[in-house]
């Protein structure tokens, strides 16, 4: 019988007494993709052939739990080699399903498939915006009551832009065609952001997630101007996203926020935190039984596989102590500018 488990209460259990198996695995992908049902297969068989026959019943659980279309994306099960002790991990997503065999629970690879963050994204133009949602790297549309979608929906006939010009002579009423002045559509336009900020801002069912901001720059930036109190994202889609399919805008959020992600975590590496770093093992490790650590950052398994294999394991006990302790732990993928292992005071 498994037991559910977080990834802090995970670091604080005394280590297995026997060879441990870290398997990452993209729940959502193996409900309906074919060929990542086959690699996860053959992954089991390799694990069998590494492990012997007194892991069979381990790996039958693990296909069992395939079936079960459990309601999450992702898991990592941990499990010693003779399948008595066994935990699971829920995950927001598992990118790539992988796995490793050592005297030690893998928090190296565990971490580098770590939870996805939840957005809400506005696609804003001049006279009209929509709102979706993304969770777990997945975008769908959002709808909400009461939203007015275009600028005509919100202010009616206040409209000053697209209002009808109208006269009257001698009873007969006459229309001129819309006042369309760049003046007055700007001012729509701005009672229109106005408008949609409020009624972001005050509803609960959006207050825990930032809104990232989609559109031409103009309309951003006049939308981050009036904003007074809605949270949000500190990136952002400078371009038109309105004629995009879903997977379109999907593609184009993740990869914004994956390059925002690596940039800005390199940068508190060698900007932000450039004068209080540690990168010394000895000097990290003494600060962490000293327990005066506050970030841990590491380099990703491929670049300290490939820099120096025999740090691994010191590296991985090292995130086990951190996250013990509450430390927060960084895995910085794909930037070998920073040191396989730094940390702050």
């Amino acid at each position: 019988m498994a037991t559910m488990i977080n990834v802090s209460d995970l670091a604080r259990l005394p280590d297995l007494q026997a060879l441990v198996i870290t398997l990452n695995l993209n729940l959502r992908k193996l409900s309906f993709d074919q060929n990542e049902q086959l690699r996860v297969k053959n992954m089991l068989k390799q694990i069998q052939k590494e492990i012997g026959e007194e892991i069979d019943p381990l790996i039958d659980d693990i296909n069992n739990l395939l079936h079960d279309q459990l309601p999450y994306d992702g898991m990592t099960v941990i499990a010693d080699q003779h399948g008595q002790t066994v935990y699971h991990l829920i995950r927001t997503s598992v990118e790539k399903a992988d796995y490793r065999i050592e005297d030690a629970i893998d928090f190296l690879l565990l971490l580098s498939e770590a939870p996805n963050a939840d957005y809400t994204l506005i696609s804003l133009n001049r006279d009209n915006s929509q709102l979706y949602k993304l969770v777990n790297k997945r975008v769908s549309s959002l709808a909400i009551d009461d939203y007015p979608a275009t600028v005509q929906d919100a202010l009616g006939t206040e409209l000053r832009g697209g209002q009808l010009n109208f006269s009257a002579r001698g009873g007969n009423a006459q229309y001129h065609g819309h006042n369309e002045t760049t003046q007055e559509k700007k001012i729509d336009q701005e009672r229109y952001y106005r408008l949609l900020i409020e009624l972001l801002k005050n509803n609960q069912r959006l207050a825990n997630h930032p809104f990232v901001l989609m559109g031409l720059p103009q309309n951003i930036n006049l939308f981050k101007k009036l904003n007074n109190g809605l949270e949000l994202a500190p990136f952002e889609i400078a371009q038109s996203v309105q004629n995009d399919s879903l997977t379109d805008i999907e593609k184009l959020v993740n990869d914004t926020i994956a390059g925002y992600n690596r940039e800005n975590t390199a940068e508190a590496i060698t900007k932000t935190f450039k004068d209080q770093l540690f990168t010394d093992f000895n000097n990290i490790q003494n600060l962490l039984n000293s327990k005066e650590i506050r970030h841990l950052f590491v380099g990703s398994r491929s670049e300290i596989k490939a820099a120096d294999p025999s740090v691994y394991r010191e590296i991985n006990q090292m995130i086990k102590q951190a996250l013990a302790q509450d430390t927060r732990v960084t895995v910085v993928n794909d930037d070998p500018s920073v040191p396989l292992v730094s940390a702050v005071q």
